[in-house]
């Protein structure tokens, strides 16, 4: 059936705001990521309540929703994602480099499934995984649905992609308890799974793992057992904010038996967006600087980088690079030394400099890690569960979940 309105104007010389509709954005300086729901509140119930969990938990993504508040017959406030041009929204989108649109479909009657479109395709891969991992069923995109158009507002990003997930009536209805009615929805009763939704979309978010940094000077870590002192990984890093006051700090480390003893291959993100890798020891916990290389690398908020890690007997190394170009070469730092020779964890610390005035927290994104080599092996135990599950070199451990200790 047609829209009732062509576009926004002709939405907003018919009906009144705040009394018929809503409209609510909120855009964090330097989010690169937008969650936006064109078609909540009572158009296409639990969109909106989705789209805005997703959006928050320190994820700093910026936020949109239009929100239906008629009693009924709020689907006449319902505009087609390709003509909706409210302006508020369009700027918001525009402004982020990769759009989450969230709405709902009929879908199979009594099944919860979601259909996922638009033209962010290595988006919209992550996001089937994650999803599927934890355990909802992602369908082929029927093609009325299916988010290809250019004009669609999720495809109005910076890049000229996004993703749009369709979320059938059935898994919206499981989002929460007894009823998917307004009363429901507005008391902020949400069901495990809908919390379990925005957790693994989140996984997907910056690409994996999230690492909340809410105080300075305080390590976070997140670990797994290797299985011998030699090792050779990779992982991928990403922070949400530019560096201001003083720098930010993920690494790699290996050879972790306590917060106060361990190797770190060390990413500083600067105040002057300098990237600069260094080999550093932390023993009887005192940290010290073993080698230092200026990497050439501008940071940026959201931008990520991939950081190497190896470990042969003494001989230690370590390269960065920004992700999606071509791993150099050759190492950008190596090193020996003989302080700790027992194999440990391996795994990321993250950590902000005690002069950092940023707006906390930031939140470092993890994600890739990968062991390279022939001979590792090591058993991933998940935080959620405690499964074991062995790992193979050159497989990547996905991060949804990640140990994320306090020291």
């Amino acid at each position: 059936m047609a829209d009732l309105y062509a576009n926004y104007a002709a939405l907003a010389a018919a009906e009144t705001e705040g009394v018929d509709y809503s409209r609510t954005a909120v855009a964090p300086a330097g989010a690169t990521w937008s969650s936006i729901a064109i078609h909540g509140g009572g158009i296409e119930t639990g969109s909106g309540e989705m789209a805005r969990e997703v959006a928050a938990a320190g994820a700093r993504m910026a936020y949109y929703e239009f929100q239906g508040l008629k009693t009924s017959g709020n689907g006449d406030l319902h505009i087609t994602s390709t003509n909706f041009d409210e302006p508020t929204a369009v700027a918001l989108v525009t402004a982020t480099k990769r759009c989450l649109s969230f709405h709902g479909f009929v879908g199979t009657d009594g099944v919860p499934e979601t259909a996922l479109g638009g033209l962010d395709t290595g988006l919209v891969a992550s996001l089937t995984a994650s999803l599927t991992a934890s355990g909802f069923r992602v369908i082929t995109t029927p093609s009325e649905i299916g988010g290809t158009d250019p004009a669609n507002i999720c495809n109005t990003t910076s890049s000229g992609a996004g993703v749009q997930l369709e979320m059938s009536r059935a898994l919206r209805d499981s989002f929460f308890p007894g009823a998917n009615t307004r009363p429901i929805r507005d008391s902020g009763a949400r069901t495990e799974a809908f919390y379990r939704y925005a957790a693994a979309v989140r996984a997907a978010y910056l690409g994996r793992g999230l690492m909340s940094l809410g105080s300075v000077n305080v390590s976070r870590w997140a670990l797994l057992p290797a299985p011998s002192a030699s090792v050779d990984f990779t992982a991928s890093v990403a922070t949400d904010q530019l560096a201001t006051g003083g720098g930010h700090f993920p690494s790699l480390t290996a050879r972790w038996a306590d917060a106060s003893n361990c190797y770190l291959a060390r990413l500083e993100f600067s105040t002057t967006q300098t990237v600069i890798l260094t080999l550093r020891k932390r023993v009887a916990g005192t940290e010290t600087l073993l080698v230092q290389y200026t990497t050439g690398l501008t940071h940026a908020a959201g931008r990520r980088f991939r950081i190497r890690m190896q470990l042969a007997g003494t001989a230690i190394r370590a390269k960065a690079w920004q992700d999606g170009t071509a791993e150099p070469t050759s190492w950008q730092l190596e090193t020996t030394d003989t302080s700790l020779t027992t194999a440990g964890q391996i795994g990321m610390r993250g950590i902000l400099s005690s002069a950092s005035t940023n707006t906390l927290p930031v939140v470092a994104s993890w994600g890739d890690l990968t062991t390279l080599g022939n001979a590792q092996t090591f058993a991933v135990v998940r935080s959620v569960n405690g499964t074991t599950k062995p790992h193979t070199a050159g497989t990547a451990v996905r991060l949804a979940h990640p140990s994320i200790i306090a020291l």
